[in-house]
């Protein structure tokens, strides 16, 4: 007998999106599951009593309360698309929010940034968990975050928020490295700041999370943002939907969450400014060669200052010297590569600037704490930039 599974799922933005293509991945290959994608906002309570699903897979959000207890009450095993449960007694499996706030703040630090923003939703947890991760990195190192937190759950400006949305981006000190909750978040906030007569990324280096792809690279300039297993959150909930229906349970209630698998940077944080235009010289040079065969002599050559005196204005303001920004910018590259080609290791190690596939493996695995090969090949599957 086919079993009816329910998807109650928006699909409005990329996120979404692929976790309802990571869920039909999962159930085609499924000979006895039949899918039916319901859009939260309609009725359903109605949809659940006349279709009676065999199971569920559900996000929260545009959810009504009622439906969400309609849904605690089935009988059927359900799955909850999200870090958290709401206190609803389903399991979950979703996005580790925590570590993402983690992530941004690092890579913002890394870009040179010292003073810091965020701007997300008040009624959304995901929101919530990736603010506090956030603030709680930087105050680690004595730093203060700036916030500007809408009062619901979805992205929805009306003009008076808007109005102190930038007057509130206008007064924030300049340069400072925003964090966007979601990169629908970031696209608004680069038209919100081209308005107010901002640049990107020299005033504000932003950067936005889930790697909707075509909202970062339709954007001018082109958002960088946290790239997340969107595909796999779908597969891995499917999974577990199917793990308790073969046992016929709804007991294991714990979180499922998935990390994000790093940074992609793009345009709007190539943020290279430090009090020293020396250093900002050096570090725009290597940002645009670092992919040829760039040393440390030819770096002096530009900037003509010895190299003693070079390394000690490096250490001093952004925390490593000159060679190992140079090989972090490439060992930066090459994930991205691993993560958005099939290209073979050789041919990444080449198009990045390193000398040979050997320095490659060896400068990466240094950085990434695994080798390219081994990187690549513990990324989720359907991973792409």
């Amino acid at each position: 007998m086919r079993k009816r599974i329910a998807v109650i799922m928006e699909g409005r933005v990329g996120y979404e999106r692929e976790v309802l293509l990571g869920i039909r991945e999962f159930a085609a290959r499924q000979t006895d599951w039949v899918l039916r994608l319901e859009l939260p906002g309609r009725n359903v309570r109605r949809f659940l009593n006349d279709w009676k699903p065999d199971g569920v897979l559900y996000q929260s959000a545009g959810v009504s309360p009622s439906s969400l207890k309609a849904l605690c009450a089935l009988s059927c095993p359900v799955v909850h698309v999200s870090d958290s449960s709401d206190e609803l007694p389903v399991a979950c499996v979703g996005l580790d929010n925590s570590t993402i706030g983690q992530t941004a703040a690092d890579y913002l630090c890394e870009r040179g940034c010292e003073n810091f923003a965020f701007v997300g939703l008040r009624k959304a947890a995901f929101s919530n968990a990736r603010q506090l991760a956030f603030a709680d990195r930087l105050r680690e190192t004595g730093r203060t975050v700036h916030s500007f937190i809408l009062p619901g759950n979805v992205w929805v400006l009306d003009r008076d928020t808007e109005s102190r949305l930038k007057r509130w981006l206008k007064k924030l000190p300049k340069p400072t490295g925003l964090f966007a909750v979601h990169d629908e978040c970031s696209l608004r906030l680069v038209t919100l700041c081209r308005d107010e007569g901002m640049t990107i990324p020299d005033d504000l280096a932003i950067l936005g999370a889930d790697n909707d792809t075509l909202i970062c690279e339709l954007a001018e300039p082109r958002l960088s943002s946290i790239a997340v297993p969107s595909r796999e959150v779908g597969r891995a909930a499917a999974e577990r939907l199917a793990a308790f229906l073969s046992k016929n349970t709804r007991r294991n209630r714990k979180a499922l969450l998935l990390k994000p698998t790093g940074v992609i940077a793009r345009q709007s944080t190539d943020l290279n400014q430090t009090p020293n235009e020396t250093v900002n010289r050096v570090l725009r040079f290597i940002s645009a060669h670092f992919d040829q065969r760039l040393n440390v002599e030819e770096i002096l050559r530009e900037v003509g200052v010895s190299r003693r005196a070079l390394e000690r204005l490096f250490k001093a303001h952004i925390g490593r010297s000159p060679l190992q920004e140079l090989h972090r910018r490439r060992v930066e590259h090459a994930a991205h590569l691993l993560r958005s080609t099939n290209e073979p290791l050789h041919r990444i190690a080449g198009r990045c600037g390193f000398s040979d596939a050997s320095q490659f493996v060896r400068l990466f695995r240094g950085r990434m704490g695994k080798t390219p090969g081994k990187y690549r090949m513990d990324l989720p599957r359907g991973t792409h930039d």
